[in-house]
């Protein structure tokens, strides 16, 4: 008995210990992103705002930012500084760099779960939403990360939408619900097919029922053939 307590308690301890190890590593680079975008703001302003330039300082701190993920392998830390990395090159407009890194993201990499964003990202800077589907598409083919999976479907469904094609939005979405059911991305899917099916331009508004100011019931029904805004907010 003495034995067992003896080991339950020297495996919680491991894993205390490890969680501030854990959390140094994430706020050293979140501390070395902070550097770096500061730099590169220097730099676009003495600049004029050029980029894909070779000394871009995107460079230098791209491979700063890389060297993470053999420090901290498969972390959150290493995930952080994957994404950032990308991001400054894109932001740089140092796209085969990017894509280089890209690709060298192994598609069972925790990263993927945020980097299917970047690619987004980029697909709409440089308005090219098909790379991004074709980039994303691969992901979901190769990967057997059920995470990975429905971040990277969850993706395809918004770039599906943005090129209006309900259709193949709707149909991304729904497969990134089999592929990760009970998920965070099984649920942000849920809410964009709705959004698709009842939201989307054109569409009639669905019902909408409140309370004016002084009291009286109203909805939206009773103001059908009238221009009507309607402005949605909340507080905490």
């Amino acid at each position: 008995m003495i034995t067992l307590i003896l080991a339950a308690w020297l495996g919680t301890a491991g894993i205390s210990a490890q969680a501030p190890a854990q959390n140094a590593a994430v706020t050293e680079v979140r501390q070395t992103v902070d550097a770096a975008r500061k730099e590169i703001d220097a730099y676009s302003t003495a600049q004029g705002g050029a980029a894909a330039a070779a000394s871009h300082p995107a460079l230098k701190w791209d491979s700063t930012l890389w060297a993470y993920r053999e420090k901290y392998p498969s972390t959150q830390a290493a995930t952080i500084a994957t994404v950032e990395a990308v991001r400054l090159l894109e932001r740089a407009e140092l796209w085969d760099r990017a894509h280089a890194r890209i690709d060298s993201v192994g598609v069972d990499d925790p990263a993927w779960e945020r980097l299917a964003a970047v690619v987004y990202e980029e697909g709409i800077a440089r308005k090219d939403l098909p790379y991004a589907i074709d980039k994303l598409s691969r992901v979901v083919q190769s990967t057997t990360t059920a995470a990975n999976k429905g971040a990277a479907l969850v993706v395809m469904g918004r770039a599906y939408r943005r090129q209006n094609d309900k259709d193949a939005a709707t149909k991304a979405l729904e497969a990134a619900k089999s592929a990760a059911p009970g998920s965070q991305y099984a649920e942000e899917a849920d809410g964009l097919i709705y959004e698709i099916a009842h939201l989307s331009v054109g569409l009639p508004a669905p019902p909408v029922d409140g309370t004016t100011r002084d009291g009286r019931p109203i909805s939206l029904a009773q103001l059908r053939g009238k221009p009507v805004v309607l402005v949605f907010w909340g507080t905490t």
